[in-house]
């Protein structure tokens, strides 16, 4: 139980890190995010978790949101979303496996909305012309996912 909690601490740290930097920046640092996947995959190996898994997630995190970036560029003409986040979800799937990254994009894609709703009733300007952070939002999925899966 003690690896459990360390490797909770370590999440969060990390999370941490992620979501000031894109808050601040709005990048993700490639260090950071490798930091995340090879913590992840050493995480999973130590907890017993399923590597082979936990390798699948890493490669489908990263394709879906390059591949819905992609898409948006060829019908809009510009990235809908930065290849830092598509790294972070990466960094998901080595800590959680491929079964848990619809579960983050779904609580990130979740909270992201209700953050633009609140902000729009509260009378911030927040549109497609403003630049909005999506990895504190996958950080947020990512953390409640991990607590679920790992605690209950």
């Amino acid at each position: 139980m003690l690896e459990t909690h360390l490797a909770s601490a370590l999440l969060v740290v990390l999370l941490g890190l992620v979501t000031a930097i894109d808050l601040r920046t709005l990048r993700i640092p490639d260090p950071l995010n490798a930091v995340l996947v090879i913590t992840g995959l050493g995480a999973t190996w130590a907890l017993g978790g399923s590597l082979l898994a936990a390798l699948i997630g890493v490669c489908v995190g990263y394709a879906a949101i390059f591949i819905i970036n992609e898409a948006f560029r060829r019908v809009r003409g510009r990235d809908g979303v930065g290849l830092g986040d598509a790294k972070l979800l990466a960094g998901a799937g080595a800590w959680l496996g491929w079964t848990g990254l619809p579960f983050v994009v779904l609580i990130g894609s979740a909270m992201g909305l209700a953050f633009v709703a609140a902000a729009r009733i509260a009378g911030r300007k927040i549109d497609a012309q403003h630049a909005l952070p999506f990895g504190p939002f996958l950080c947020a999925g990512i953390l409640i996912v991990w607590l679920t899966q790992t605690y209950l």
